[in-house]
């Protein structure tokens, strides 16, 4: 749809009167619930305080559009372009992303609960802060971007990738984070309890004592460094579950030196008695 075509489709809609003369469209809070927008071109617009919930914008241009505190609930946005997009605070709840393209967006603050991001790039995206609870991020580029202080619990990171994402305080307890790759991220002084991991199509729930998360991961990424990997691959878990292979075969070895110590020690003592016993017997001859 041609910006025309798209100033059109907002006359009929009763939102906008007569032709454009603007060079930025004052869309400012306008009402444009459940509205079908899809491949619109809405690109630069002002809809600061917009209200696009539940409107259906599948393949739309919102790329450097301002969309500050605009209501976007359960919004259609399948391959939306809303990168360098202004969506600071803006509600995106349960909101339909998958495949949109995000990059450079700035979500500061904004609530994307519930949302399906997946496949979506958000690679250089502002997510300090967002809320991304119980979020499908399954395939997600998240490359370089900001999610310090985020709220990561229960969402699906599943095969995202997660190079030089900065996630410093940010909140994981619950997150799933199979096949992610994890290069060159930070991860200071996050929060997980625990997280959960796919083994033989089940969900597996690995537990965390307090900033050990954060060890054992700075530990796989220093251990990853040094090897080479292709771009995007899947190395990163695969040296996670080489590390705790070996830490469970180190326990494994420790058990057993337990086992052979105590033997060592049943013996000891029992030498000490005979050789006690037999000092008394010669004591007694």
């Amino acid at each position: 749809m041609t910006k025309e075509e798209t100033w059109a489709t907002l006359v009929t809609l009763g939102v906008v009167e007569g032709k454009t003369t603007q060079a930025v469209w004052n869309l400012h809070e306008a009402k444009l619930s459940e509205v079908d927008l899809s491949e619109a071109d809405l690109s630069g617009a002002d809809l600061r305080g917009a209200d696009l919930s539940g409107a259906h914008l599948r393949g739309a241009d919102l790329s450097g559009a301002n969309l500050s505190r605009a209501n976007l609930r359960v919004a259609y946005l399948r391959r939306a372009d809303l990168s360098e997009a202004n969506l600071h605070e803006a509600d995106l709840t349960f909101a339909y992303l998958a495949g949109a393209s995000l990059g450079g967006a700035d979500l500061h603050g904004a609530d994307l609960s519930g949302a399906d991001l997946s496949d979506a790039n958000l690679s250089e995206a502002n997510l300090s802060v967002a809320y991304l609870r119980r979020a499908n991020l399954h395939g997600a580029d998240l490359s370089e971007a900001d999610l310090h202080g985020a709220d990561l619990t229960d969402a699906d990171l599943t095969a995202a990738v997660l190079i030089k994402t900065d996630l410093t305080k940010a909140k994981l307890s619950g997150a799933c984070i199979d096949d992610a790759n994890m290069s060159e991220w930070i991860i200071k002084n996050v929060t997980c309890s625990h997280i959960l991991e796919a083994k033989s199509g089940k969900r597996i729930r690995i537990g965390f004592e307090y900033q050990e998360f954060e060890k054992k991961y700075t530990r796989i990424r220093e251990t990853a460094e040094v090897m080479t990997y292709q771009s995007g691959g899947k190395s990163m878990t695969d040296v996670q579950r080489l590390i705790e292979k070996y830490e469970q075969r180190m326990k494994e070895l420790e058990a057993q030196i337990g086992g052979l110590r105590h033997k060592h020690e049943v013996l000891m003592e029992a030498a000490r008695l005979l050789e006690e016993e037999a000092q008394a017997s010669d004591s007694r001859k």
